[in-house]
């Protein structure tokens, strides 16, 4: 056995302590008898477990796939565009899942949430071929510039639509992002596709791999270039878009979580895919809690406190590329 996979039994763990840490503090504390009482000896006849198991426990799970989804999709999105930059939210995936979201809540008023799913991936496709159509070839310093300029001016289509309509409270979650209202019959909905998109992504490891090398070495290995690059491309965004639909537009987490793991056990995405996905289902539950515990705090700024400084340690260390 390969010895970076050493790590994962203190990494399940962790995602584990973050689960129980998760559903343990909050607005409201509970002893960690309360959580284990939950999960093993359900009493709904008991206020806190009513509490914890329709509230607490599909917030905490949720948290934990979408930060899975939203992670693995910016690596795969670094690892296809050949931008260290890449991630749902610079790309303009959030943006365009937004405004489809928005757009289909006007259109069909009772829209049922695998329908929100399926307009956020439409929508956050569109945007986001748009936007590497746009800076295809060039440095990524490009893509920043077209990915903040063509989600701002999305944004600004889904503000009026939402000043014309009176919208604002059912968008102000998608803007802020979180977990808070999830449901379990929402992550019986999520988890299955996720876990079908993140398999089909782990069958494809050798090729995404091939892809990090370039055109040439592709070519020399008889691979179909193209082939691969969108389907994978096609995967990662909807990964992304379905995530926007559950927890709205969290911003960092696809940039920071990739690199972090790529400076710790390498590139190849037969590892990177797993970690990365674990380390933002554990961030993101993390970010929830101390959201949470600080009056509701928009998630993402939580996430933003941790990934910013990040950023501009990307941007500085590796500058002189992007001139």
């Amino acid at each position: 056995m390969d010895r970076r996979w050493y790590p994962m039994p203190v990494i399940l763990m962790g995602v584990f302590i973050s689960f129980i840490a998760a559903m343990m503090f909050g607005a409201d504390s509970y002893a960690f008898s309360d959580i284990w009482h939950v999960i093993f000896n359900l009493d709904m006849t008991l206020q806190s477990h009513q509490i914890l198991y329709e509230i607490r426990m599909p917030r905490v799970l949720a948290a934990l796939v979408a930060g899975f989804m939203i992670s693995v999709s910016g690596l795969v999105l670094q690892s296809v565009t050949h931008n260290v930059l890449s991630e749902p939210s610079i790309l303009g995936i959030n943006a365009g899942a937004n405004l489809a979201i928005i757009l289909a809540a006007l259109i069909i008023p009772a829209v049922s949430f695998a329908g929100i799913m399926v307009s956020g991936f439409i929508g956050g496709m569109a945007v986001g071929l748009v936007i590497l159509g746009v800076t295809r070839h060039r440095s990524p310093l490009h893509l920043i510039l077209a990915g903040a300029g063509i989600s701002l001016f999305i944004y600004a289509i889904t503000d009026f639509l939402v000043l014309a309509n009176d919208m604002g409270q059912y968008v102000a979650f998608f803007t802020a992002g979180g977990v808070a209202g999830q449901s379990m019959g929402n992550l019986a909905i999520v988890v299955p596709v996720a876990i079908l998109l993140v398999t089909g992504l782990y069958l494809m490891a050798k090729e995404l791999d091939v892809l990090l090398f370039g055109d040439e070495m592709a070519l020399s290995l008889g691979q179909n270039r193209a082939l691969y690059s969108w389907l994978t491309l096609i995967i990662a965004i909807m990964l992304a878009s379905v995530a926007v639909s559950m927890v709205g537009n969290v911003v960092f987490l696809g940039l920071l979580v990739p690199h972090i793991v790529k400076m710790i056990f390498g590139n190849m995405h037969r590892f990177t895919i797993i970690y990365s996905g674990l380390f933002g289902a554990t961030i993101f539950a993390l970010s929830d809690m101390l959201a949470r515990i600080f009056n509701e705090t928009p998630v993402n700024a939580v996430i933003a406190m941790i990934g910013l400084p990040f950023f501009i340690y990307i941007i500085k260390k590796r500058g002189g590329q992007y001139a």
